[in-house]
């Protein structure tokens, strides 16, 4: 009997990327974690949240926010690559 398993995540992983989807799937998991991260306030000032190459650009309702969001730029990026578990997400844009 061979008592090599493994975790169901990581042959999602293999198909993922044999499919070529494994960067859509991180998109979807990057925007999950910004929406949990920032909380329901922002989330409701904030009009759109995409992810493209490694970025997530995020348009915003409120200058103000914006500019506040702005000088947390790199910890917010901190607590999605923690919440995701490793390293996907390398920069956030404003808008």
């Amino acid at each position: 009997m061979n008592n090599d398993f493994k975790p169901l995540q990581d042959y999602l992983k293999t198909v993922y990327r044999q499919l070529h989807i494994d960067d859509a799937v991180d998109g979807v998991e990057v925007v999950a974690a910004y929406r949990q991260v920032v909380g329901d306030l922002i989330n409701k000032l904030t009009t759109s949240v995409r992810y493209d190459h490694h970025r997530l650009y995020v348009n915003l309702a409120s200058a103000a926010l914006r500019t506040e969001l702005s000088y947390k730029r790199q910890s917010l990026t901190d607590k999605i690559n923690t919440t995701m578990g490793r390293n996907v997400l390398q920069e956030i844009i404003f808008r």
